[in-house]
């Protein structure tokens, strides 16, 4: 044998082994790389956002036509169009009247506003009372009197009628 033949076989045999290397290398890369495809990172539904506005704007909407006594927030004046030029008269009712002679009380329906008022006190004990509350003045049997504007105002009972 000749050194020369070995030689040659030796650095045939080197080569393949390198190129079979380096074929596995990349083989190897193309699978890892085809293996994770690269998936964007998920994105918020694109509704949502608007939706949520939505209901912000509804709520805003709302309360600011809001004019039940007791939900809306005290102090909030309204616009000349949604007030009347001159006050209608109120809608006052009495819902009970209970307790004994030395504290009776009286709960009483203003604009639909739920006021309780104690036998002896002027001002609402309970219920979503304003600067210009009625006043109470007595407590006469079924009927409850009430001041306000330099007005007197006579409620009673009505034991007949339906309720809502």
């Amino acid at each position: 044998m000749n050194r020369n033949s070995r030689g040659i076989s030796s650095r045939s045999a080197l080569g393949r082994l390198l190129l079979g290397i380096a074929l596995a290398a990349g083989a190897a890369a193309c699978r890892a790389h085809a293996a994770s495809p690269q998936t964007p990172e998920p994105q918020p539904w694109p509704e949502t956002e608007t939706v949520l506005t939505l209901l912000r704007a509804d709520a805003a909407a709302a309360l600011a036509d809001c004019r039940v006594p007791g939900i809306c927030a005290p102090g909030r004046e309204f616009t000349a169009s949604a007030a009347p030029s001159a006050r209608t008269r109120d809608d006052i009712r009495v819902a009970a009247i209970f307790g004994t002679a030395r504290s009776l009380n009286a709960d009483v329906v203003v604009n639909g506003a739920l006021l309780r008022y104690r036998a002896g006190r002027a001002d609402p004990v309970a219920g979503s009372a304003t600067m210009d509350a009625y006043r109470l003045l007595s407590i006469d049997g079924a009927c409850v009197r009430l001041h306000r504007e330099g007005r007197d105002h006579t409620a009673c009972l009505d034991a007949g009628g339906t309720r809502p």
